[in-house]
């Protein structure tokens, strides 16, 4: 039986985040194009997929976040990752997901990276 995908956005002024629970199906990509598009629209260069309350992802699902990847690419936005267990984040790497967003143990290290950004982003403005 599988849990339907729930998704909340977190505004942090250096990142928003999209905190998943339940599963990464099929099931679950309207929800989740639904909610990077609310994500994306903030206009932060950073979006993090917090994947920490997620128990099951199946190939539907990593097809949803590939597309998201690019979408993301496409609006000059970059996702990161979190929360993966090590089987996930084994299959993250082996399909080349981390080619193209950086997954991260912690959510801190992830706000970590997107604040270091950040900031060398608005230096090199001044």
């Amino acid at each position: 039986m599988s849990d339907e995908l729930q998704a909340a956005l977190r505004e942090l002024p250096q990142a928003t985040i999209i905190d998943l629970h339940g599963d990464v199906t099929s099931f679950a990509d309207a929800r989740l194009h639904t909610s990077f598009d609310n994500a994306s629209a903030r206009g932060l260069k950073y979006i993090i997929l917090n994947f920490g309350g997620v128990d099951y992802i199946n190939s539907a699902g990593i097809a949803t976040v590939i597309s998201i990847l690019s979408e993301a690419r496409g609006r000059g936005q970059q996702l990161l990752i979190v929360g993966l267990n090590d089987h996930y984040r084994k299959i993250f790497r082996m399909v080349g997901v981390a080619r193209y967003a950086e997954i991260f143990e912690t959510e801190a290290a992830a706000l970590d990276k997107a604040t270091d950004q950040t900031s060398l982003e608005t230096s090199a403005l001044w």
